[in-house]
């Protein structure tokens, strides 16, 4: 495998990674999705839990950007559900000022990493491609 490559759990190939982008803002969801594609970066998005749940198990992406705070299902549901099935997946949890302790008690439960909003892009960038680096060293 070239080394600019990942294959996610469903055997798909993707240039640089797949990374599902899961926020109820619209504006939000969108602006990261436009920053994480710039980066080269393949993006899927979903605005709310069960959404996010159905394509990380269609899609099975590299790397799940979760907010704590979307409807149907919270960040936190959804991290509770899916870190289990997809133990390879990076979970980075995107949390507001009030949910810090929150996000830090998700490390526990399989997410790799969180950030604070409003999110530092190019923080953000190198936590993404760290979570890729360790996926692909340790992939078989």
């Amino acid at each position: 495998m070239e080394p600019d490559q990942g294959t996610n759990e469903g055997g798909e190939k993707h240039e640089s990674g797949l990374v599902l982008v899961a926020d109820d803002d619209r504006r939000m969801r969108s602006a990261l999705s436009r920053f994480i594609a710039s980066k080269g970066y393949e993006v899927l998005e979903a605005a709310d839990g069960l959404q996010t749940i159905a394509l990380a198990r269609e899609k099975a992406p590299d790397i799940i950007l979760l907010d704590i705070k979307m409807p149907v299902k919270n960040g936190l549901e959804v991290l509770k559900e899916l870190a289990p099935l997809m133990p390879g997946t990076g979970f980075i949890i995107v949390t507001g000022n009030g949910d810090e302790e929150l996000a830090r008690s998700c490390l526990g439960l399989g997410a790799f990493d969180y950030v604070p909003k409003p999110v530092d892009l190019e923080i953000l960038a190198h936590t993404i491609k760290a979570r890729l680096l360790v996926r692909r060293q340790t992939a078989p």
